[in-house]
């Protein structure tokens, strides 16, 4: 997961140590909205899309030492922002990879049969023409296989027709390895070339997944480290802050999850079982989740088997409009498909947030919606 663009209301207490000793506490708002990394600036969720600059300026300006605690998550939900879109584009990457090698294999296998054809017919062509061969040299050697000549040399009327048949077989047989021979060797030829386009679109295919093996390697390393500031700056955070960071409670009050009616509504009540579990990058359960990963645990556990990466999700299942939106859908965020919950009902999505942030309901419309599917 991540949220990317989401709106986020942060009531910063600032806490004034008085001359007198005494303590004044005083409540500040401030709006912090975390960074779409594909936009040039903050989308909050009822944002038309454009970004004020100086406003962005204003967010993303460190706190000097007279403004109050809290600036810093703004920065910090940018961060968490980038590093869970990563995270969600490298669970794609990988099952890019995945099928770009089981190509691969496949195109070395066909280029492996195509020689293999190639080579037997090859064989069958050299067998043919030694036939050839050893026809013309017997005919050679028998001098003229003439009628005429057969007819001088017969001995009796038996005798010349014992002769002319035998040289009628002999006449056919060579006819007919000679046609032989020159099929064999014209299909061996196209089962040559055939083998050598197949070896050329292996090699062409084992190079393509090389290059996404060494990108999703450099991607991987750049995730480490967004996770590494990520984590570090979530764990020095104040108690206030950390507060302010996690949001609102678990489960809304009031909240009742739907009976179960089928395979949806049953994935959810499994999904609500993980309440307060944390984030975790790349994790997929049974105690640890990104937001994608808790739709595959989720729905796994009723036997039924979901794309790993919420962009992946974006486009599988079936699509669904807000109107007709039913608990068990999966719910998918920002114009990336880069985060993804699963509809609560009451008009609530449940989701992995980020790091630091457990997994926990929301409304439904607390960040912008890209889609609705249905599995």
């Amino acid at each position: 997961m991540t949220q990317r663009v989401r709106s986020v209301a942060l009531t910063v207490v600032a806490l004034v140590l008085l001359g007198s000793g005494g303590v004044t506490v005083s409540a500040q708002t401030v709006s912090a909205q975390t960074v779409d990394p594909g936009t040039a600036g903050p989308v909050g969720a009822e944002s038309t899309g454009t970004a004020d600059p100086a406003q962005d300026t204003a967010q993303e300006r460190p706190a000097s030492s007279g403004e109050a605690p809290g600036e810093d998550l703004v920065e910090l939900a940018r961060l968490s922002a980038e590093a869970g879109a990563l995270g969600e584009e490298l669970h794609l990457a990988r099952a890019d990879l995945e099928r770009a090698d089981a190509e691969r294999q496949r195109r070395e296998r066909e280029a492996g049969v195509a020689a293999g054809l190639a080579v037997v017919a090859d064989v069958g062509a050299s067998r043919d023409q030694s036939l050839v061969d050893r026809l013309a040299t017997i005919r050679y050697r028998g001098g003229d296989t003439g009628a005429t000549r057969a007819a001088v040399l017969a001995e009796s009327p038996r005798d010349l027709v014992d002769r002319l048949g035998t040289l009628q077989r002999l006449s056919g047989a060579t006819t007919s390895a000679l046609d032989s021979s020159r099929a064999a060797s014209a299909e061996a030829a196209r089962l040559r070339l055939e083998a050598d386009a197949a070896s050329e679109v292996a090699r062409a295919s084992a190079r393509d997944a090389q290059r996404r093996a060494d990108d999703l390697d450099r991607r991987s390393d750049e995730m480490t480290v967004r996770i590494d500031e990520v984590r570090r700056r979530v764990d020095a955070l104040s108690d206030a802050q950390r507060a302010l960071w996690a949001g609102g409670p678990l489960v809304p009050p009031g909240y009742v999850a739907p009976a179960i009616d089928g395979v949806n509504t049953a994935a959810l009540n499994v999904a609500l079982t993980r309440l307060g579990a944390p984030y975790s990058w790349g994790a997929t359960g049974p105690s640890e989740f990104d937001c994608s990963g808790l739709m595959v645990w989720a729905y796994a556990q009723e036997g039924k088997a979901l794309p790993r990466s919420s962009q992946a999700q974006a486009v599988a299942g079936a699509p669904v409009a807000m109107a007709d939106i039913q608990p068990g859908d999966l719910v998918i965020y920002y114009a990336g498909a880069t985060h993804v919950g699963m509809y609560a009902g009451d008009g609530l999505v449940l989701h992995a947030p980020t790091y630091g942030v457990p997994v926990k309901l929301e409304k439904v419309d607390a960040m912008p919606i890209s889609g609705i599917r249905r599995y």
